[in-house]
């Protein structure tokens, strides 16, 4: 009887590496979630130091407004109010600080603001010194207003620069974090694909060889010692089937770990702070919106897909313009446009957009935020 192509080292081997195989695309796919787990955090931080600055220019602003409340109408009320967002301010200044220790360039920006804060409102203090005891004839203010003016264009303008470096980094990590969930799924299913092709051939030689050897041994063995034989073999059977079970299901429980990573960053989505918007270049349909899109828009998700941005923009030119620059460049950051929500009310957006790859094809992410509000209230 002619004997089995493997032999019992050549059945370890191929044993050993289809382990060595899974174990890695295990640890693999470990490392991807703990990243994962990073990206989310990292998102988490960017968002929250962005809400930081907005919360400071804005707590600016309406200090600016007290100051003229005060010159205005005397109104002592104001000068608590001044006093009262400078704590706010503090206290929001240190904790932009505290979360921009790990980005060298983001720490030393909140270095520099700091000193601009401090100076805007010594001189609010000044102003209202000299009102309480020279009055409000503008030349004794004239000087301090100017100053006012010209610290309040470089409070804004570091803070825009600190919030193009955030979302310059949160685009960085994102294609980062894109790249390698698209490497980890095409690597997870190689190692299932070639972990089962090597479990089922050792699992096949095996039985093969069983049955070589029991025929050889059936015809020199009592019946006695071939049951207890057969018994010996089906207990190393059933022990690789059992070895084989657990690891199918360690690959089932990876896929699911696989596909809550989908899940979460489809929440992350979401839950964005901003309105975004994923549409066709060719044509400006739109493909996908989150909800805030459409609780700023007042379209449902089912109005928005396949509706043309052009019907939402109020100089559709404009539009084309700012399209053809985020084709060539493959990114537009801090641009404007007015649009319209459904009812036809006016908004002034602040947008940045990308181009990317969304389910094999070129489109644009934009994200949108309404600053209609906050371009009212800066000072004249």
């Amino acid at each position: 009887m002619s004997k089995s192509i493997l032999n019992k080292q050549s059945i370890t081997f191929i044993f050993v590496i289809g382990i060595i195989v899974l174990i890695s695309v295990s640890l693999l796919n470990f490392m991807n979630l703990n990243d994962q787990v990073s990206d989310h955090d990292f998102i988490s931080l960017t968002y929250q130091r962005t809400d930081l600055m907005d919360n400071i220019y804005a707590l600016i602003n309406e200090a600016e407004t007290a100051r003229r409340g005060y010159f205005l109408s005397d109104d002592k009320q104001y000068i608590s109010d001044i006093e009262n967002n400078k704590v706010i301010i503090d206290s929001l200044y240190r904790q932009l600080r505290a979360n921009s220790l790990d980005n060298p360039n983001q720490l030393a920006n909140a270095e520099a603001l700091k000193p601009l804060i401090n100076e805007k409102f010594a001189l609010f203090k000044d102003g209202i010194t000299i009102q309480q005891t020279k009055g409000t004839n503008q030349k004794y203010h004239k000087n301090i207003f100017d100053k006012g003016k010209i610290v309040s264009i470089d409070i804004r303008s570091l803070l825009n620069r600190m919030k193009k470096e955030e979302l310059k980094n949160l685009e960085r990590n994102k294609d980062k974090a894109e790249g390698s969930m698209q490497f980890t799924f095409y690597t997870f299913l190689a190692g299932v694909a070639v972990s089962i092709i090597l479990f089922i051939v050792v699992f096949a030689t095996l039985m093969k060889k069983a049955s070589q050897t029991f025929a050889l041994e059936n015809q020199e063995i009592s019946r006695e010692e071939l049951e207890q034989i057969i018994k010996e073999r089906t207990a190393e059977i059933s022990q690789i089937n059992q070895k084989l079970y657990s690891k199918v299901n360690e690959l089932e429980k990876l896929e699911i770990n696989l596909k809550s990573s989908v899940d979460l960053y489809r929440r992350l989505f979401e839950q964005a702070h901003d309105a975004i918007i994923i549409f066709s270049p060719e044509d400006e349909s739109v493909i996908d919106v989150n909800r805030r899109a459409c609780d700023l828009y007042g379209f449902t998700k089912e109005e928005f897909k396949g509706l043309h941005l052009k019907t939402l923009s109020k100089n559709p030119q404009q539009g084309e313009e700012n399209l053809k620059y985020t084709l060539e460049k493959g990114y537009y950051h801090n641009f404007q446009s007015v649009q319209y929500k459904k009812d036809m009310t006016e908004m002034l957006m602040e947008i940045n957009a990308s181009v990317f790859d969304y389910n094999g094809r070129k489109v644009i992410l934009s994200i949108n935020r309404d600053i209609t509000d906050r371009i009212l209230k800066v000072p004249l």
